[in-house]
């Protein structure tokens, strides 16, 4: 009984002592937000895909921020609330008489975020006039 106790105790400071925590702290953050207007000639529309997107320079994102920071965006609605992405539109359609939605997401690489809006029934999300985000990145 003793040596069964002694090697759970061994096996269990054997895998204990394996894995790998970090820890990083964060003494001093730059925090910046930015607003970005997407009309309807930005959205591109690919009949190859099941989405429609629209790409934006922003060298705000380097490869520091990628690595070490945040970056998060927001759907501005017409009430002017904040909605995290990724977000789902609620849309009814009375053709079937049933509820579909838009996924709005948003995809990020060295100096571009791409802002994707895919709907759930796989067609094309229909290309809006005007939609608000805001972007802030934490670096």
């Amino acid at each position: 009984m003793k040596k069964l106790i002694l090697a759970l105790l061994l096996g269990t400071c054997f895998i204990t002592s394996c894995t790998k925590e970090e820890t990083f702290y964060v003494y001093h953050s730059n925090v910046k937000s930015y607003y970005i207007d997407v009309r309807a000639n930005h959205w591109v529309d690919d009949p190859g895909l099941t989405y429609i997107y629209a790409s934006f320079n922003m060298p705000e994102i380097t490869n520091k921020v990628i690595e070490n920071g945040i970056v998060v965006a927001y759907f501005i609605d017409n009430s002017g609330r904040d909605n995290m992405l990724p977000y789902l539109l609620p849309y009814f359609d009375q053709n079937i008489n049933d509820y579909y939605y838009e996924n709005v997401r948003f995809d990020i690489s060295r100096g571009e975020i791409t802002f994707i809006i895919e709907d759930s029934d796989f067609e094309h999300a229909n290309i809006p006039n005007l939609m608000k985000f805001k972007v802030s990145i934490v670096e």
